[in-house]
């Protein structure tokens, strides 16, 4: 039942006007155990407590939940240039990723965008496909080792998998050597983001506290990493012959402008950016298809019939994604129910109307795909895992609907990269192996992206084919 029914009157609050519904401070407060423990949930349960638009009474700044389709898409596509990402979310994030495209507010974003745009390009994308494959068969040649009924930890072999794929595709960097001390490093230091985040008082990174010590050795490594990718790369360019494809790196290295070209730090930070980026969403969303599969062997049969009728007992390839229609459905599917990036947030530049409610300059909108993915309005039944909801005969998805890659001007740049990635990565799995849950099922962790509490235990089974 939604409380505050019918039309709200604002009311003053420290500095602020309340314009919408939502918790009294009071319950705010008692809440706050709550919100920290389960913030995807929480935000669900606000709107189905208090609807569409939900205002939390912080007194200092307008802050708002923003769920149904119309209004998400409003925010994010149709009226964009009025919201920037001046917030917290993204000033923690920059901690880590610098001024790189993903945390970049409106003006660094579109010089960005605009000379990054070209290492995307549907040409430039498709050695995701080889890569891809090749540093699948090296995860596979450690599985083969295994006897049948092994527990994994799909989590961690998704996690590093993915982040060789990204040095490979990406920065032509073979990042075996260093994958696990860099995934860790990645992981510490979005953990640092969000423990930043949920603090009011949070102390300058030169004062050695615990978590700036942590965040410290997190960006020594990530920066290695970098140096090392930059190393490699001027010793190929310098070496007579080498004979390669034109990757992401090369594009970085040769955008310019009228403004120059990218410097050191920019480049830096672009580096990072899709280290952190590029790595994390697709092991998420990798992960919970894993864990879809496992609960629902129905469905993993069905795509496992399609790979075998598809692929004919060889490896997939980029041109073999077309007609593998039913493992890229289930992987969108576990991305709408799985979103990796569970909340985005927007500053309003001037005011707005948003589901019949007055937002003022200067409001800070939360935006949940988790929240949009579970509203009635987008999804019927939106709990049940379903891929026939993205099967090529099925309607589109309304805009405002389906958000895990965002949508608008903003929308990831790498989209088509972690799609690719992943039809490719779980065909070639499918061809081998069927994978089964090996424990109860997995709590989500709502931080920077959505990961399971703990990892995520699955039994290997070899197919016999």
């Amino acid at each position: 039942m939604i409380e505050n029914p019918g039309k709200f009157k604002p009311k003053k609050l420290g500095k602020i006007f309340l314009t919408a519904p939502g918790p009294s401070t009071k319950q705010m407060f008692s809440d706050l155990l709550r919100a920290r423990k389960d913030p995807a949930g929480f935000l669900v349960e606000m709107r189905e407590k208090y609807g569409n638009v939900v205002q939390f009474p912080l007194p200092i700044l307008p802050v708002y939940l923003v769920t149904h389709p119309d209004d998400v898409d409003r925010v994010m596509r149709v009226n964009a240039k009025n919201y920037g990402k001046k917030t917290i979310q993204y000033e923690n994030l920059a901690l880590v990723t610098g001024d790189g495209l993903l945390a970049a507010d409106t003006d660094s974003w579109k010089r960005q965008r605009k000379l990054i745009q070209p290492a995307f390009h549907h040409e430039a994308i498709m050695r995701v496909g080889p890569d891809t494959v090749k540093l699948t068969d090296r995860l596979l040649a450690k599985w083969n080792k295994l006897p049948d009924k092994t527990i994994v930890d799909i989590d961690d072999d998704m996690m590093h998998t993915a982040l060789e794929v990204v040095g490979r595709s990406l920065f032509g960097t073979d990042l075996a050597g260093d994958v696990e001390k860099t995934a860790q490093a990645t992981l510490d230091a979005l953990d640092i983001i969000v423990a930043r985040a949920r603090t009011p008082i949070t102390f300058p990174k030169w004062i050695p506290t615990p978590n700036n010590r942590k965040l410290a050795k997190a960006l020594k490594q990530l920066d290695g990493a970098v140096a090392r990718i930059l190393e490699e790369r001027k010793k190929i360019t310098g070496a007579p012959g080498v004979d390669r494809e034109i990757d992401m790196l090369d594009l970085l290295l040769a955008a310019h402008d009228e403004e120059g070209a990218l410097n050191s730090k920019e480049l830096r930070d672009q580096i990072v950016t899709f280290i952190v980026a590029g790595h994390e969403t697709v092991a998420s969303s990798l992960t919970w298809t894993w864990w879809l599969l496992g609960s629902n062997l129905d469905v993993q049969r069905k795509l496992q019939k399609e790979v075998d009728e598809v692929l004919k007992g060889k490896e997939p390839s980029v041109k073999d994604v077309a007609n593998l229609s039913y493992t890229r459905a289930v992987v969108d599917e576990a991305l709408r129910i799985f979103p990796p990036g569970w909340v985005v947030s927007r500053r309003s530049l001037d005011k707005d109307v948003l589901g019949g409610f007055d937002i003022p300059e200067n409001a800070v909108i939360i935006i949940s795909p988790w929240a949009t993915h579970r509203h009635p309005d987008a999804w019927n039944n939106p709990e049940v895992f379903d891929p026939k909801r993205f099967m090529p005969d099925a309607p589109t998805p309304v805009k405002g609907t389906y958000l895990p890659f965002g949508i608008g001007p903003r929308m990831c740049i790498g989209k088509d990269f972690a799609i690719l990635e992943s039809v490719l990565m779980i065909a070639r799995i499918a061809q081998k192996w069927e994978l089964t849950p090996a424990g109860a099922e997995p709590i989500p962790r709502a931080l920077v992206m959505v990961r399971p509490k703990d990892g995520l235990p699955m039994f290997l089974n070899r197919r016999i084919n």
